[in-house]
């Protein structure tokens, strides 16, 4: 298994450069700036000045235009002239390296492995509304997990499945929202090695105040949860219940030039915990941001924190919460560039849930 993960990470990292290399290679601009685009005429390298994303109808100018000169937050179907313009289902692929800590791990070192998915939608009619579903798999810990103490060989697996329905503003329009529901499969999962299975509800409704820039609000509530049994070592026979903690926050959305986006968030995590203690998190804060390089590559990062109730020391130090992770997404249709501050109508709105969005509560039941 170690050595299929690190072929994994390796071919990973050479997908990456040559895509990267391609992407570069294909939208080439000079480095003199001035915004020229280089092309072969013959053996003649000749430029011609390259339009911005928003003198394409861009973020300044309030996203895609509906042929009125009236402004758009999404893809606006009514008018376009090329179907490919407004593509009525999209697949977005990624790949990356996760780490991340919880409650779950206790004292222990946080858990780190590559993750892959696929998050892909389609639209319903020429309104924005869509439907979405996503799923990724990572595996970590590839060498083991514990101490002196406590040793857990096998490596932790986790899944992770989002489906739902958005609708994403268009023809003037400011207001975006969806709704979706995930699902947590995990396997050999922290500290006892146990196997829950987790759900929770997930909203998220935005405001554009120009085409470029947005704010809003998204929130998790937790549904299904799930009691396990040990069967690790010393732990062994050792009940555990665990379950998704709820939490709401607001973020803002920023779209720039480039086709790149950008979102950063503050929020509050539900105070009620599993053993009975008034709080977990007082506080979380996190980002996430996508940069295409081409219409079809992406290069993403995101990170969490979630801070601990408890004074700093042993206490803090386990119910720490955090989450990095990076790499690169490949739009399966293209436009991983957009002018609209939400992209296509048939593209995901919201992500797949990671382990900054479902965030975790566990707690032994003896």
């Amino acid at each position: 298994m170690k050595t299929v993960v690190r072929h994994a990470v390796a071919l990973l990292a050479i997908t990456a450069a040559c895509q990267a290399s391609l992407a570069l290679a294909e939208e080439y601009y000079w480095t003199s700036g001035g915004n020229q685009a280089a092309s072969l005429t013959g053996e003649q390298k000749t430029t011609e000045q390259a339009p911005t994303a928003c003198q394409q109808g861009g973020c300044q100018t309030g996203g895609c235009d509906d042929g009125f000169g009236d402004p758009a937050f999404g893809c606006n179907c009514h008018n376009v002239i090329a179907a490919e313009d407004c593509p009525r289902y999209g697949i977005v692929g990624f790949a990356g390296l996760d780490s991340f800590k919880g409650i779950s791990d206790g004292s222990f070192e946080s858990n780190f492995g590559v993750v892959t998915g696929l998050n892909a939608a389609t639209a319903f009619g020429d309104r924005g509304f869509g439907w979405q579903l996503g799923m990724s798999y990572g595996i970590y810990d590839v060498d083991g997990f514990g101490s002196t103490t406590l040793s857990r060989e096998r490596s932790q697996e986790q899944t992770f499945v989002t489906t739902g329905f958005y609708r994403k503003a268009q023809e003037g329009r400011r207001l975006s929202y969806g709704i979706v529901y995930d699902w947590m499969v995990n396997n050999s999962w922290g500290v006892y090695g146990v196997n829950p299975t987790l759900g929770q509800w997930r909203g998220q409704i935005e405001y554009a105040l120009s085409g470029c820039n947005s704010v809003g609000v998204w929130a998790a509530q937790r549904d299904r949860g799930s009691i396990n049994e040990s069967d690790l070592g010393a732990l062994a026979g050792t009940s555990v219940e665990t379950r998704a903690i709820s939490q709401v926050n607001f973020f803002y959305h920023h779209k720039w030039n480039s086709g790149a986006d950008g979102w950063i968030y503050t929020g509050l995590p539900d105070h009620g915990r599993l053993n009975g203690d008034a709080s977990l998190l007082d506080w979380t804060i996190g980002a996430a941001v996508q940069v295409p390089l081409s219409d079809r590559l992406a290069l993403y990062a995101n990170g969490s924190y979630g801070h601990p109730s408890a004074a700093a020391g042993s206490t803090a130090a386990m119910e720490s919460n955090y989450n990095i992770g990076m790499g690169i997404a490949w739009y399966f249709g293209g436009h991983a560039r957009s002018n609209s501050l939400n992209g296509k109508a048939g593209l995901p709105y919201m992500p797949v849930a990671n382990n900054s969005t479902f965030l975790v509560d566990q707690n032994p039941t003896f």
